[in-house]
């Protein structure tokens, strides 16, 4: 299915809602105008209603019955009016019957004939509207009125402003599609107008590949909308250049060190081969292996933890734990990794403090900082100490060892980085260790902080969200 372009929506969209608004708007007009015409015509019949009534009050019949004759000023009054006015006067005639006579100016007043028989003085108004307007009832205006005996019927056509309202109505007919067409241009042309720095920003985007990643989309775009659009794309484009770097340099060293391991495998087995070997010789060259085998299996099994716990992957448990008895546990490891050196493994007395987060990785964590500790520091101290600091609980391993560089500080966390790689070789590490500790660290929402100098040792502290009280006890 194909997709239409976002100019042509917005264009339909706003042609739709500008043809709708003009429409709406000329039909409003015509309708105020009927209205309004309306009105005006209803206020001119009232103000002949209110002459004739006061010229009613002059009215003598001079024979004292229903054929009297009106008085000539009234005839006169009528006549000038100009609009058709009748005027009835109703009487009962014999056996109680009402009659209707109506009065017409310099004439006597004359019985209405044509009513029903069952007719009353009611039904007067629709048989004089019948009479003066015949067929065409809705182009005139009959307004009613009764002054006691009397009855004023004015009747006035509807025709003059409805000849305006139907120039009005024909005209916003033929003036509309005008109008729409040309809204609809416009419309276009100020969505293509507005679109044009999305579309700079779509082809500038697209231009950018994996070997292009240090290119950042220009800002401002003249639009704060697509600014900020174009702003979370550059950043996006550090994150994905940072993962890019970082997937290279880890690719490197991870080709690097199970290449080392397997570059001396392959020596091993190729002596081994050789013609002349002893029984002790073949032994020690299979215990040299294995030794290459089990680093290599380490150091395998560490780069599937970190890539389980990358993706969200590495199941971790989130309830309250003692810290303290965690750290109990891993000073006495410590110990037992120190007892060929001169190292003084202490842990500072600190009330119980409980953490929330996963006991066995918090162990994992605490063991790599110390095995770190106890690789690095020839002779000295290592000390353990708990902390609270708020909603934190922390732990921190203080060894007495070279210290760390202020320029390798931020870097000892990334994997593979080693501040004296034959050193950290020979003692063992596979420079994973830290990474890991941080990775796990933060998937139980803490932090690991590092302070360091050279000659001063290093103090690494591992900090937890804290257990509430009634965890504790």
């Amino acid at each position: 299915m194909t997709e239409r372009g976002l100019a042509g929506v917005l264009t339909r969209r706003f042609a739709q809602v500008a043809w709708t608004t003009i429409a709406g708007y000329a039909l409003l007009v015509v309708l105020a105008f009927a209205v309004a015409a309306e009105a005006v015509l209803r206020r001119s019949l009232e103000h002949s209603a209110d002459v004739i009534q006061s010229l009613l009050a002059t009215y003598a019949d001079t024979t004292g019955g229903p054929g009297g004759v009106m008085p000539a000023a009234l005839a006169d009054r009528l006549l000038g009016m100009g609009g058709q006015v009748v005027i009835t006067r109703t009487t009962v005639g014999v056996g109680g019957k009402p009659e209707v006579y109506f009065l017409s100016p310099g004439m006597p007043a004359r019985r209405l004939e044509g009513l029903p028989t069952t007719a009353s003085p009611n039904d007067v108004p629709q048989v004089l509207l019948a009479m003066i307007a015949q067929r065409a009832r809705w182009r005139f205006r009959v307004l009613h009125r009764a002054v006691g005996v009397f009855d004023i019927y004015i009747v006035a056509s509807r025709q003059p402003y409805l000849v305006a309202l139907g120039a009005l109505a024909a005209g916003a007919a033929l003036l509309l599609p005008g109008a729409a067409l040309g809204s609809g241009r416009g419309a276009r042309r100020a969505v293509v107008a507005a679109l044009r720095p999305l579309e700079r920003v779509a082809v500038e985007t697209q231009a950018i590949g994996p070997a292009e990643l240090d290119k950042r989309i220009r800002t401002p775009t003249g639009q704060s909308e697509v600014t900020a659009l174009a702003d979370n794309i550059n950043r996006m484009l550090e994150r994905v250049e940072r993962a890019h770097r970082a997937l290279e340099s880890f690719t490197a060293d991870a080709s690097h060190e199970l290449r080392t391991p397997l570059t001396h495998l392959r020596a091993q087995v190729q002596w081994a081969l050789a013609d002349g070997r002893s029984e002790s010789e073949m032994r020690e060259a299979l215990m040299a292996m294995e030794r290459e085998l089990d680093r290599t299996a380490k150091l395998v099994d560490e780069l599937l933890l970190i890539a389980r716990g990358e993706n969200r992957r590495l199941a971790l448990a989130h309830a309250p734990f003692d810290l303290g008895s965690v750290v109990s546990e891993v000073k006495e490891i410590t110990e037992a990794m120190a007892l060929d050196r001169d190292i003084d493994v202490r842990l500072a007395p600190v009330e119980a403090l409980w953490a929330v987060g996963d006991g066995e990785r918090t162990r994992h964590v605490l063991l790599n900082l110390a095995s770190n500790a106890v690789r690095y520091t020839p002779s000295g101290q290592i000390t353990f100490a708990l902390h609270r600091d708020g909603t934190r609980v922390g732990v921190s391993v203080h060894d007495t060892g070279p210290g760390i560089a202020a320029e390798h500080v931020e870097r000892i966390f990334d994997r593979f980085f080693r501040v004296d790689q034959s050193r950290s070789r020979s003692l063992g590490g596979t420079g994973l260790g830290l990474a890991i500790a941080r990775l796990l660290a933060e998937l139980q929402g803490g932090t690991i902080a590092v302070e360091s100098a050279p000659g001063k040792g290093s103090t690494f502290t591992l900090w937890l969200p804290a257990a509430g009280r009634a965890a504790g006890g």
